[in-house]
């Protein structure tokens, strides 16, 4: 197995943005915000569900169950959101898709489902 720059990169944006959500984000989480192709959604974390976002490479699902939300398939090479397992920090970053658990968004949210 070789490393490649790109996989150093991607670790790298993936535990910064992880350290970041860490620092940032309130114990109480209520709502899993997800960005995909430039268009933030925002999702009960109270409503378990499945749900299927498109970005560069493919589709990658999202499972809510429980208060918690973890990757369960995406088109990426290296699998690494998957193995994240049940996390507060969700990136995919080949597939440009991050997600977040918190009470309240950074920005402006343009669809809401729940």
């Amino acid at each position: 197995m070789h490393i490649h720059i790109a996989d150093i990169i991607s670790f790298m944006l993936y535990a910064t943005v992880l350290s970041l959500s860490v620092i940032a984000l309130p114990e109480s989480s209520e709502t899993l915000y997800v960005e995909a192709d430039g268009v933030e959604y925002a999702y009960s974390l109270s409503e378990n569900g499945i749900y299927s976002f498109t970005g560069p490479i493919g589709i990658t699902e999202i499972e809510i169950k429980d208060g918690k939300a973890r990757v369960i398939s995406s088109p990426c090479p290296n699998g690494t959101c998957m193995s994240a397992g049940w996390s507060d920090v969700l990136c995919c970053l080949p597939n440009r898709i991050i997600a977040t658990t918190g009470s309240g968004s950074g920005g402006d949210v343009n669809a809401v489902s729940g």
